[in-house]
């Protein structure tokens, strides 16, 4: 006979497992290292794309004033802006990256550990039958 104290944490266990839990117990099944890295690595590439994006369309609003400018522009000041900002934008995205991958690292090892007690329960309790 099924006791009411296994229905409950049977319950709890399989809206873990489709809720929140789901992404959790992906997210913990990695290392921590690999994780972050893998978050990093996907950052550099996405930020690099939408600065890329962001300056071709920069460079299409302006595209009038620098054809009649360009003789007159400062090449090289511009180069180093640009190449400031993107290095500027690339260690804020990844300061940023680093610590919300963290941070999110933390709570799904939290709560998957917390399944993995009321797995082992679970366990104790169909062994007590």
């Amino acid at each position: 006979m099924l006791k009411e104290e296994k229905i409950r944490l049977m319950t709890k266990l399989a809206r873990y497992e489709s809720g929140e839990g789901k992404e959790e117990l992906r997210i913990a099944r990695y290392y921590r290292s690999d994780y972050i890295g893998l978050a990093l690595f996907r950052n550099f590439f996405l930020a690099s794309i939408g600065y890329l994006v962001i300056l071709l369309l920069v460079g299409a609003y302006f595209a009038e004033f620098l054809a009649d400018h360009l003789h007159t522009l400062n090449v090289t000041w511009i180069g180093m802006m640009i190449v400031g900002g993107y290095l500027v934008t690339i260690g804020v995205y990844s300061v940023v990256t680093y610590t919300l991958h963290t941070i999110r690292y933390g709570r799904a090892q939290k709560g998957a550990a917390a399944y993995e007690r009321r797995l082992r329960e679970l366990e104790a309790l169909y062994e007590e039958e």
